[in-house]
């Protein structure tokens, strides 16, 4: 758990490739007035992602979600060539390296057993915190879809499912504390712990193997936090498409933010769960 609203970043030695780049960013459209921003998905789409934010009834109407897309030609910087560090407290994101012992990222028992461990000590050594409980990991395929249209390789039981490619963060400022109450509720972590200290939540993307990318998002906002990072793990199969890209979190104001909802229709009640869709701003830094 750890932070919610920023990001933490691996350190690594520059490559070769290290160089800015001009690339499409797919921000979602800002929701006309009256409207969600949002989408329906299918029941095999909600079980892959339903676990991810708090589920919650959903008292909408679908026919008013907006889901319409924002593409924009923007530079990406390499951040292994930034000017000065890049910093948590700042930027939301920082570069580290952490090397990880784990030898199949695609068996879930040597994730739980060993990568979870690890991941708890770079969270702690980012972000100084006291106790770090890992709770859920996804694999990401860029050569699967991330909506509906994905097929069967982007099923609920596939071991890998497609890049989310909107500008996004994971969680909201209100659904960010309901995820904790529900760890509570699980037995993740206690409620007296819950009552009397600070939390974030840290979403950790690692890219493991040379078809696949996974990250590790932070970023800072009270009392619930949010930071993002990035790992790579193999220096000799560096990413050489759809690398994870990162937005400086000092250059995003609260106005850019609204939520994205993912609503299941199918459901009884029907449920939606949150994200935040961010909008454009010449402000951005990538």
């Amino acid at each position: 758990i750890l932070e919610y609203t920023r990001m933490v970043l691996g350190r690594r030695s520059l490559s070769s490739l290290a160089r800015p780049v001009v690339t499409r960013l797919t921000y979602p459209a800002r929701p006309p007035r009256g409207t969600q921003n949002g989408r329906v998905v299918t029941p095999a789409h909600w079980e892959k992602i339903g676990g991810i934010f708090p589920q919650e009834p959903w008292r909408g109407d679908s026919s008013t979600l907006h889901d319409e897309e924002d593409p924009r030609t923007l530079e990406v910087r390499d951040a292994r060539q930034a000017a000065s560090p890049l910093t948590l407290r700042r930027s939301g994101f920082e570069l580290r390296h952490w090397p990880s012992a784990v030898v199949d990222f695609y068996n879930d028992d040597l994730i739980r057993s060993q990568y979870y461990p690890e991941t708890a000590e770079l969270v702690r050594a980012a972000c100084g915190a006291e106790d770090v409980f890992v709770f859920q990991h996804m694999r990401r395929d860029s050569s699967a879809l991330n909506k509906e249209s994905g097929g069967a390789r982007n099923a609920a039981e596939a071991k890998a499912h497609g890049a989310v490619q909107r500008v996004h963060a994971d969680y909201t400022p209100e659904n960010g504390p309901r995820k904790l109450r529900e760890l509570a509720e699980a037995g993740v972590v206690s409620e007296r712990e819950i009552a009397h200290r600070r939390w974030s939540i840290v979403n950790v993307w690692c890219r493991c193997v040379a078809s696949e990318r996974t990250a590790l998002p932070c970023r800072r906002s009270r009392p619930m936090q949010r930071q993002r990072a990035r790992r790579s793990i193999d220096a000799e199969q560096p990413v050489r498409a759809q690398p994870l890209a990162v937005l400086d979190a000092s250059t995003v104001a609260a106005e850019d933010t609204f939520t994205y909802a993912l609503v299941m229709d199918e459901a009884e009640p029907p449920l939606v769960g949150f994200n935040n869709g961010v909008g454009f701003s010449e402000r951005h830094a990538w």
